[in-house]
């Protein structure tokens, strides 16, 4: 298993393959494998940050309005980025798992904003969720925050009244449910071990760097681990995937 479990104490994991199997599919071509099961593999309305080479490829599942992914994108992700995805380590990859209806409104205003807007969208609405997510009117109160953002009201109405996002988010959940076992959030799929609930700084440094190790050792080719040469937003189909 790549994660030592003592690393993890009281922690939700779950060991999908064994690390030979895992090590030997990141050798394949020491980037996203081909091999590597459909949850490594980005699927329409990913958002991702990191090489597309990196060794440690890091899903999440979350909902804006969960409270446990906020406190992880407000305690962890700064320095889960610093350390880890902006030194090549690891590519993380956003993934929709909305748990209410205002969830999904959130959820489709971030793709309704432009691409370069992504992250300062949903960083607005991850802030704000105990207010957005318990209004009167959740469709005003997350229009008002993506105004803020710069998508207008009637750009926002347009987005939902197309339904393309509405739709599409419904179909990675329900792969999420059906094909990986999804039911809360925030999960997070770390090459194949699945892991439930916010994951303290120190623990996922640990496993990571273990991992890392354990990969270092079996290949002659881990040595290219530079920071990316931007950092950028990649789309689902763009940029080094």
């Amino acid at each position: 298993m790549p994660f030592r479990a003592a690393r993890f104490a009281g922690l939700s994991v779950t060991s999908w393959l064994s690390a030979a199997v895992v090590v030997l599919m990141l050798l394949a071509a020491f980037a996203l494998p081909a091999g590597a099961g459909e949850h490594l593999a980005e699927r329409a309305g990913d958002r991702g940050l990191g090489r597309s080479t990196a060794p440690i490829v890091m899903i999440e599942y979350y909902s804006l309005d969960c409270p446990h992914c906020a406190a992880f994108h407000a305690d962890v992700f700064p320095r889960l980025k610093s350390e880890f995805i902006d030194t090549g380590k690891v590519r993380f990859v956003f993934r929709d798992f909305p748990l209410s209806w205002a969830a999904l409104e959130a959820a489709i205003m971030t793709h309704c904003a432009p691409p370069e807007r992504y992250f300062d969208m949903q960083n607005a609405l991850l802030r704000s969720g105990d207010r957005w997510s318990t209004a009167e009117s959740t469709r005003k109160a997350v229009g008002d925050i993506g105004a803020a953002e710069g998508v207008s009201e009637a750009a926002f109405q347009a987005c939902l009244d197309a339904r393309v996002w509405e739709r599409q988010i419904f179909e990675s959940q329900k792969f999420a449910r059906e094909a990986l076992g999804i039911t809360a959030t925030p999960t997070f799929l770390i090459n194949n071990d699945k892991v439930e609930g916010n994951i303290p700084f120190d623990k996922l440094s640990d496993g990571l760097t273990d991992m890392l190790n354990d990969i270092a050792l079996q290949s002659d080719n881990f040595t290219n681990l530079e920071a990316p040469s931007d950092g950028t937003l990649l789309r689902q189909g763009e940029g080094n995937s």
